[in-house]
């Protein structure tokens, strides 16, 4: 068997996992918020088989592509990259609180903005925007279940670590310091 397809040919258990993945951090996601244009399958072209992709267009057509990773891993990282999107959508932002940071420079980009998002479905997430005078960006960062279950500290761990705070922009002290936020997450005090 190919070791690129370690399960076997049967596109569907590639899909299943890449469902699971993408639930470790939207708990709340359903296999009817994602984006439904895609249809994958696995299919040997050349003697060589790889997942392929069919686009569904709006003027009715559809565009094939071969998807060319080294693994299924490759193809299910693509596959949450492709769907987070919608899942988000269905999940809006109820509140939210803003972290000051004592570094709002890196490399030529200034922190725009750092927010950390209680969502309307459950769920936590990070929204930090940043740019320059000629291009900016932005990324979002769910917070999985399990850190909330942490103690404190040790959620400031693996938060520092999903989120990659550090030296660019908010630091651990940034988010310690910032008043309420541990109430905000569900953290007692004191």
């Amino acid at each position: 068997m190919d070791e690129r397809f370690p399960y076997g040919y049967d596109v569907q258990v590639y899909l299943d996992k890449a469902f699971e993945q993408l639930k470790e951090t939207m708990f709340w996601a359903t296999k009817e918020m994602l984006d439904d244009r895609y249809v994958y399958t696995i299919e040997q072209e050349n003697g060589v088989y790889n997942f392929v992709s069919y686009y569904k267009q709006d003027d009715g057509g559809t565009q094939r592509s071969v998807l060319d990773y080294c693994d299924w891993k490759g193809f299910i990282d693509h596959w949450v990259f492709m769907n987070d999107w919608y899942a988000e959508k269905h999940n809006p932002v109820k509140e939210y609180m803003r972290v000051e940071a004592s570094n709002k420079m890196s490399c030529g980009w200034a922190l725009e903005i750092y927010q950390i998002r209680k969502h309307e479905l459950g769920n936590f997430s990070v929204y930090v925007q940043a740019g320059n005078r000629s291009a900016g960006a932005s990324k979002t960062y769910y917070i999985p279940q399990d850190y909330l279950k942490l103690p404190w500290e040790e959620f400031l761990d693996k938060y520092i670590e999903l989120v990659a705070t550090g030296s660019c922009y908010v630091t651990r002290n940034d988010i310690e310091e910032t008043e309420g936020l541990k109430e905000f997450l569900g953290f007692k005090v004191g």
